[in-house]
């Protein structure tokens, strides 16, 4: 919650910086001559009006597994599967950043997870399982261990300097929003495990870590 609002106040932030330096360059220019301070006064509190109304319509976060997201709908079932669309803001994310395209490019499906400690039995269990020539030739793993997934510190891409213009800021916090969907993702999907498939541009996310089930999905989706 806390990183949420951290988040939400360095947008907030941003925005109006980009709208102060806009406008000191209007101003020096000529370019908005002949107002006066009331009027920016009156556009001052249309707009936080504006962005308030907005911000309580639009409530929480989108979810992006939410099956309700447009963004995520459900395609047709495979094997009493349910594979869902990666978000496209997701797919952005990797684009901009350049990271996971080891999992969003694979020549193969990929099984993600993140695990700890505790679930080493889980890991071990799966790796070998994927280990056998059939199993290799339809998927990569890609496994990583809380911490070191943990010290990728995902989420923090952001810009490098303030913007010069209400296109490059709005550039920017697409970047920033489609980085962080980006991470949000990865580490709701690493919770369990999902299947990738990257030729479809769809994954199909196991519901518990129970590595019983993890290997009868993975069975059953070889050739999907």
């Amino acid at each position: 919650m806390k990183k949420e609002i951290k988040d939400k106040l360095i947008e907030i932030v941003s925005f109006f910086i980009c709208l102060v330096a806009l406008l000191a360059i209007a101003y020096y220019s000529g370019f908005i001559k002949g107002f006066s301070v009331s009027d920016f006064q009156d556009a001052y509190n249309r707009l936080v009006y504006n962005f308030t109304n907005s911000a309580s319509k639009s409530g929480v976060k989108t979810d992006l597994f939410d099956t309700s997201n447009k963004n995520t709908k459900r395609i047709s079932s495979y094997k009493n599967y349910h594979p869902m669309r990666i978000p496209e803001e997701v797919l952005r994310g990797v684009d901009t950043s350049g990271v996971w395209k080891n999992v969003f490019y694979s020549n193969k499906k990929v099984v993600f997870y993140i695990y700890d400690e505790s679930q080493l039995n889980f890991h071990n269990s799966i790796a070998n399982y994927l280990s056998t020539n059939t199993k290799a030739q339809k998927y990569n793993l890609v496994a990583y261990s809380e911490n070191s997934f943990n010290s990728m510190h995902l989420g923090d891409f952001g810009p490098s300097k303030i913007c010069d213009s209400l296109e490059e800021c709005n550039s920017v916090r697409q970047k920033a929003a489609d980085y962080t969907a980006l991470s949000e993702f990865m580490q709701r999907c690493g919770r369990y495990m999902c299947i990738i498939n990257p030729n479809r541009q769809q994954y199909i996310k196991l519901s518990s870590k129970n590595s019983g089930q993890a290997a009868q999905m993975i069975l059953e989706l070889m050739n999907w």
